[in-house]
């Protein structure tokens, strides 16, 4: 079996892989030890039908902004919650990490600006989306280090990104002398005892070459050669962590990728993405299943965390391009509404608590930037606030790529994190 950079790179272009792993790739070790998943509910949701209810008084009442009842709202902790989807399930469980943040006004009803809107802080083109920025300062040289599934992921130039959407390709990377990648215990092209001699004679020539090349290009170079040709990367760690059998949801799948990468010590953020919310006919049918889908796979993504021992070191944030209308269109279904919520969730973020609020009809309200009580006199929540604060918490405000390249001028502090 000849497996050299030709076969690696063809087979990495099928994994998404960016092939950016010099010898000995570092770990993700940084001053902050958290890891980030960002979970993008792709098309616009709704989140009156989730975090932010408003429903009817009755039966009678025209132009309802949803067809449940105000009586039937759900509480848990000091988060309200919608009767409908896996609410109830979601919030009841996980209340005491979440801090839900309503009437966020996204600015647009564009599909690409909302997004971008959300993911990065600006609305403006040009700023990488938060999991890059942070996996790109604090974790550059980690070789999944900021892992996309879809949505925002322009990494501004800081990082490449790693797309893992071949599972059995990965496994093919990590261990090329199987004849059955994803079996550990079946058949290999060589016996162990010649497996050892060639390692050990590419390894030899590979620390030849290295001193013989002084340039720095050059080393990093035979070393992405050497690393390519025999697999010796961190992708075969990457499967020690990875579950014998991936779950048959999409979402679920991409979090079980992520949070083996983390346990692996070889990634640092990562986007999931979910789509189908942009309901413009038949919204109730159509949208309630995938907030249900999204909810779900947000709790299996902590339960991943927990399993791997990483749930305390782990923050999650759950957003959409924006939000959707307060009436029903003539198909009964929601269009596109510039008012949105987002939930942060985990390490280092204040839990069962709201800050922000809509009115009846989901237009968005001000709040104190000191008290977070609803105020005229206020400010309306950003995205560019959500960012200052996570960028904050992770450490990054204050790094020079952020500073000189990616600053978030002029922007108030609300303090949503204390």
């Amino acid at each position: 079996m000849s497996f050299d950079r030709r076969d690696f790179l063809k087979l990495a272009g099928m994994a998404g892989l960016a092939v950016m792993m010099p010898r000995g790739a570092a770990r993700a070790q940084t001053a902050d030890d958290r890891f980030w998943v960002f979970v993008h509910a792709n098309g616009g949701w709704d989140p009156t039908s989730l975090c932010d209810p408003k429903g009817r008084q009755n039966e009678e009442e025209e132009d309802p902004v949803n067809h449940y009842f105000t009586d039937d709202i759900g509480t848990a902790g000091n988060i309200k919650y919608a009767p409908v989807a896996y609410n109830a399930e979601f919030f009841q469980k996980h209340y005491r990490r979440t801090l839900v943040l309503n009437g966020v006004d996204s600015q647009t009803n564009n599909h690409d600006a909302g997004t971008r809107h959300t993911w990065s802080g600006k609305l403006s083109e040009g700023y990488p989306a938060l999991a890059a920025l942070i996996a790109g300062v604090q974790a550059r040289e980690a070789p999944m280090a900021f892992l996309s599934n879809g949505g925002y992921d322009d990494t501004g130039g800081l990082i490449a990104p790693t797309r893992t959407g071949n599972i059995d390709a990965l496994n093919r990377i990590a261990f090329p002398d199987r004849v059955d990648p994803n079996n550990p215990n079946g058949d290999r092209y060589h016996s162990p005892e010649t497996w050892d001699r060639l390692q050990a004679a590419i390894a030899a020539r590979q620390g030849h070459l290295t001193e013989t090349l002084r340039l720095p290009r050059a080393q990093h170079a035979i070393n992405q050669l050497f690393t390519a040709r025999v697999g010796r990367n961190e992708v075969r760690r990457l499967s020690e962590f990875l579950p014998e059998r991936f779950d048959d949801d999409g979402l679920k799948r991409q979090a079980q990728v992520a949070v083996a990468a983390f346990r692996a010590g070889i990634g640092k953020a990562a986007n999931l993405s979910i789509g189908g919310f942009d309901t413009h006919g038949n919204h109730d049918d159509s949208h309630f299943p995938r907030l249900a889908n999204l909810m779900q796979g947000v709790d299996f993504l902590w339960d991943e965390a927990e399993r791997h021992g990483i749930a305390d070191k782990l923050v999650v944030m759950v957003g959409s391009d924006f939000g959707r209308t307060p009436s029903y269109n003539s198909g009964n279904g929601k269009d596109h509404w510039s008012v949105t919520s987002v939930l942060l969730m985990g390490a280092g973020i204040p839990g069962n608590k709201v800050i922000g609020a809509s009115d009846a009809r989901h237009r968005p309200l001000k709040i104190n930037p000191s008290t977070h009580a609803v105020d005229d006199a206020g400010l309306r929540i950003e995205p560019q606030h959500i960012h200052l604060a996570l960028r904050r918490l992770a450490g990054i405000e204050d790094s020079d790529p952020v500073r000189k390249l990616f600053p978030l001028i002029g922007t108030q502090d609300l303090k949503l994190l204390g």
